[in-house]
């Protein structure tokens, strides 16, 4: 029986120490012009980049997607509304007093929704960090002690205060 487990222990290292490698080089490739972004934002200092890029929220298409949720059944206790609308989303993070909220992709995008009036609808949509060139960012997880994680194919981030600070010149 032991020898079984050391063979099964063993095939499971060598895959996962293979699947390691194997992204590690797709993502060193992916990421070679992230190194003097990441480097700044490291070390809480700007990048220079553009500020980021705002997404429209178009009042009639919300009100449309209102109108199909009064289709949606749900039971006692729970309501439903639209918060923001986002391209692609995917997963998400709230922050700690929900006026925050990030968005994950199947694409190269991870979108930051803020409420700063705190009325349950996002005031605005954005890119975030926008200098950052994503690989599938579909992972998004906030913790409890303020720090974003922004898990992708070829790399998990993570991004400090996210609350607090935001990329753009």
């Amino acid at each position: 029986m032991t020898t079984i487990l050391r063979a099964a222990f063993a095939r499971s290292a060598t895959s996962i120490a293979i699947g390691l490698t194997l992204s590690l080089a797709a993502g060193a490739g992916f990421a070679a012009g992230d190194d003097a972004n990441l480097e700044k934002l490291g070390s809480f200092k700007k990048t220079n980049t553009p500020p980021p890029k705002r997404i429209a929220q178009d009042p009639t298409y919300i009100a449309n997607l209102k109108k199909m949720l009064t289709n949606v059944k749900m039971p006692d206790g729970f309501k439903i509304d639209v918060f923001a609308v986002v391209p692609d989303a995917r997963t998400i993070a709230v922050s700690r007093n929900t006026a925050a909220v990030w968005v994950g992709t199947r694409k190269n995008n991870v979108y930051f929704a803020n409420d700063r009036d705190m009325d349950n609808v996002a005031d605005t949509v954005e890119d975030f960090s926008p200098s950052v060139k994503f690989d599938i960012p579909a992972g998004v997880c906030y913790t409890p002690d303020g720090f974003m994680y922004v898990v992708e194919r070829n790399r998990v981030m993570m991004f400090p205060a996210v609350e607090y600070f935001t990329e753009g010149s």
